[in-house]
C-alpha cells in the first residue's frame, strides 16, 4: 500500500545557490534565518517594538496559535478580522485608527486579501507583517506594501530549522539567539531516520512511528520554548541551495491533476477550484463534511491528511460563523514535490471508494 504524506526528509541538493529569499529582500533591506517561523515572527515583532508604542495587532480569526503566540509574547493586544468560507480576509476600515500592525496570510498559496486596504494601512504608517509560510512561492505571495516578510520553509522542504525574516527597509539591529540544539537534533534525527527507512524499501511501521513521535515531540517542545532563536548552518545551506523551480512546477502540476481528476463526493468540497497563474499551493485543501471519518478512512488507505489548524485557545469564533465552520471542516491533502501523477491518481481512487456517510 502506498504511503502519501507525513514530514519531509533530507534530499539531494544542487551545488548552485538559488538566491530566492535574497531576491525578495530589496537593496537596503535585511534577511535573517531562524529556527522556525514563529521564532522569525517574534524577532520581527521585537524589531517593530523598538518604535511601536501602540502595540495593537490586527490578525485573522482563522490562523494558527503559533502565529498568535509571538504577538502575545511581544506584548500586543489582538484585534481579529473575519475570514470568509472561501478563505478571503474581511477587513474593517473602522479599526485603522486603533491598530499599529496588521498580519497577513495568503492561505495555502492563494492570496485573496484586499490590496487596497493594505495600501491604506501603509499610508497611515501601520506596519504590515506578511506571514508567507503558505505563499512564499506564489507570484503574488508578498504584497509590495509589506514592511516585514516572515515565514517557514518547514511545510515545503526537509529542513531542521526553516524560519526566515526579511525587513524590507533598513537593517535588523537586535541580536539573534543561538538555536536550541536539542530541538534541532530531534528534528534532524527524525528526518534522517525516516529517510533511511524509505531508502531501505519496505519501512518497518514501528520504527517509522518512533521517528514520527520524536518529530512531533520536537514540535511540541518548540511551542514551549520559542524565542528569537536563529538557524543552524545546515538548514541555511539547504534553503539557499534547494531547487525551488522544480518544487513550484511539481506542486502546480499535482494540484492541477487533483482539480481535474478528483471525483465528486458528498464529503468533499474543494476550497480553491481554480489554480490561477503564478499560484504555488502549499496543499490541496478542502472542506470535509465529516472530517474525522474522512481522515480515518484515508489514513487506512495510506493517505495522510492534515488539519491546518486546530482552533487555538486565544481565538473566540463567536460571531465568526464562517471561521467556526473552517476550523471544524478544513482538511489538507499533500500535493508536494515528493509525489507525482501516479500518487495523485492514487489519492483520487481512494476518495472514489470512500463511504458517503
Amino acid at each position: 500500500m502506498k504511503q502519501i504524506g507525513g514530514f519531509f526528509t533530507y534530499e539531494p541538493l544542487p551545488e548552485t545557490e538559488n538566491h530566492y529569499l535574497e531576491n525578495l529582500c530589496p537593496p537596503g533591506g535585511s534577511l535573517r534565518f531562524f529556527m522556525s517561523g514563529r521564532c522569525a515572527n517574534y524577532y520581527a515583532l521585537q524589531d517593530i517594538c523598538l518604535s511601536d508604542t501602540k502595540k495593537v495587532a490586527y490578525v485573522p480569526v482563522y490562523t494558527c496559535e503559533t502565529v498568535l503566540s509571538p504577538f502575545l509574547k511581544a506584548g500586543y493586544e489582538l484585534l481579529f478580522y473575519d475570514v470568509s468560507r472561501d478563505l478571503t480576509p474581511i477587513f474593517d476600515e473602522r479599526v485603522l485608527d486603533r491598530i499599529s500592525v496588521v498580519n497577513l496570510c495568503g492561505y495555502y498559496g492563494f492570496c485573496s486579501y484586499d490590496r487596497e486596504f493594505i495600501r491604506k494601512c501603509s499610508e497611515r504608517g501601520i506596519i504590515i507583517v506578511e506571514d508567507t509560510t503558505h505563499s512564499i512561492f506564489s507570484a503574488d505571495g508578498v504584497d509590495p506594501h509589506c514592511d516585514y516578510v516572515v515565514g517557514s520553509m518547514r511545510k515545503w522542504i526537509g529542513v531542521p530549522a526553516g524560519g526566515f525574516a526579511i525587513k524590507r527597509k533598513g537593517g535588523f539591529s537586535l541580536p539573534v539567539l543561538p538555536p536550541d540544539e536539542t530541538h534541532l537534533s530531534m528534528r534532524s534525527m527524525s528526518m534522517r531516520g525516516k529517510q533511511q527507512l524509505l531508502q531501505a524499501g519496505t519501512p518497518d511501521p514501528q520504527a517509522m512511528q518512533k521517528f514520527n513521535d520524536t518529530f512531533w515531540d520536537a514540535e511540541m517542545m518548540l511551542r514551549r520554548i520559542f524565542d528569537s532563536y536563529g538557524s543552524d548552518r545546515d538548514s541555511e545551506y539547504i534553503i539557499r541551495h534547494y531547487d525551488f523551480e522544480q518544487l513550484k512546477q511539481r506542486r502546480r502540476a499535482n494540484y492541477q491533476y487533483l482539480l481535474e481528476h478528483m471525483p465528486e463526493h458528498p464529503q468533499i468540497t474543494v476550497i480553491f477550484p481554480v489554480l490561477k497563474e503564478g499560484a504555488v499551493p502549499s496543499h490541496f485543501t478542502v472542506y470535509a463534511k465529516d472530517r474525522d471519518m474522512v481522515q480515518s478512512y484515508l489514513a487506512g488507505q495510506g493517505v495522510k491528511t492534515t488539519t491546518y489548524w486546530p482552533q487555538g485557545p486565544m481565538v473566540d469564533t463567536e460571531g465568526h460563523g464562517d471561521a467556526d465552520y473552517i476550523y471544524s471542516h478544513v482538511l489538507s491533502f499533500t500535493c508536494d514535490q515528493r509525489y507525482g501523477t501516479e500518487d495523485m491518481e492514487y489519492i483520487c481512487r481512494q476518495i472514489e471508494g470512500m463511504p458517503e456517510e
